[in-house]
């Protein structure tokens, strides 16, 4: 299956999901679950595939752009998805397919033969490997602990607006924030061991090609820790705590993928 044709038909799944969930959402719909979670089905699986044919696009390892934009995403949404099969987590499900409907239709206008998908061959060695790894599971499990924090903010302005319904699809208040907080936890060791490893076994950690993603990532590790220690210690919870969170996330975004955007997509 050509790379173009995967994407198209993810565009499709996730589309539908995301339509599907914005039903549920906004109409208070009921969701049908089987046929919701068939759909999920074929657009993951069409996602990981696409991944597969970009990350070997030449017929070496290359970890372009496209291919971590995919691999990540992908991630997200099996993550989310499997977390949504006891009870069925609407808005972070839209948000997370939404993204990846998106994210297909972006790179349906990238062409194949560009830097984007291409990228640079990797030089693997296992600091290398572990480092990567680390890196892609710390960003997925902190993406997910924002997605939590945008819902906290979401059903909090329901609450106050006195707008959410007894029946209301969405989970309890304190659940959500428990959720943001274990993941934070989690996605904070990860990013821990992943700059660890990078200083003590990367030796292009401060070059001036890396430099700024380094600045960015310990930024958002010292937002991270600075939220999960005052949760800890001192119970900080609500609003502000949601914002840091979201805000760190971003952050770590624009390390992870900032520089290579402007690299590989708007330089190319």
């Amino acid at each position: 299956m050509p790379i173009e044709l995967g994407l198209i038909l993810a565009c499709i799944a996730f589309t539908t999901g995301s339509v599907l969930c914005g039903r549920t959402i906004f109409n208070k719909s009921k969701l049908n679950a089987k046929a919701f979670f068939s759909i999920a089905l074929i657009g993951v699986i069409l996602q990981l595939f696409v991944a597969r044919e970009v990350l070997f696009i030449t017929g070496e390892l290359h970890l372009s752009l496209a291919a971590m934009c995919l691999l990540i995403s992908a991630a997200i949404n099996v993550a989310v998805t499997i977390r949504s099969f006891k009870h069925i987590n609407a808005l972070m499900l839209l948000v997370s397919y939404g993204f990846s409907s998106l994210l297909t239709v972006i790179l349906l206008f990238v062409p194949t033969s560009s830097f984007a998908f291409t990228g640079s061959s990797l030089v693997t060695s296992t600091a290398m490997v572990v480092h990567i790894l680390l890196s892609i599971a710390a960003y997925c499990v902190l993406v997910i602990a924002s997605l939590y924090a945008i819902q906290f903010r979401y059903i909090n302005a329901k609450l106050k607006a006195k707008t959410l319904s007894l029946h209301s699809h969405l989970p309890p208040l304190n659940l959500v924030e428990a959720q943001q907080f274990r993941l934070m936890a989690i996605g904070l060791v990860l990013l821990t061991l992943a700059l660890f490893t990078g200083f003590t076994f990367l030796d292009n950690m401060w070059s001036k090609q890396y430099a700024h993603k380094t600045i960015l990532s310990l930024l958002a590790w010292a937002i991270f820790l600075v939220v999960a220690t005052g949760h800890k210690i001192y119970g900080w919870r609500g609003h502000k705590s949601a914002v840091s969170t979201i805000l760190a996330a971003f952050i770590l975004t624009l390390a992870y993928f900032g520089s290579r955007f402007v690299r590989e997509i708007l330089l190319s």
